[in-house]
């Protein structure tokens, strides 16, 4: 597993117990370059609070993060 993957997969894992508690999870589609694309699934798909765009920038601050709607 490549460094950039390892640090999403953490990222994904630490942000995961709290969307859990809303019936959501966030999950890694692909990684190409500096950009990962996600799927958010349930009802923080669509929250204004965006945990999982926070916990990305606080982390990983170089990447360009890109929420899966279905097509890529």
């Amino acid at each position: 597993m490549n460094e950039i993957k390892k640090q999403v997969m953490e990222v994904l894992h630490n942000v995961n117990w709290l969307l859990e508690s809303h019936d959501s999870f966030a999950e890694l589609i692909e990684i190409k370059g500096n950009k990962v694309v996600l799927r958010c699934v349930g009802k923080c798909r669509d929250c204004e609070t965006d945990c999982v765009g926070v916990a990305f920038k606080e982390r990983m601050p170089d990447i360009e993060l890109i929420y899966y709607n279905g097509s890529l």
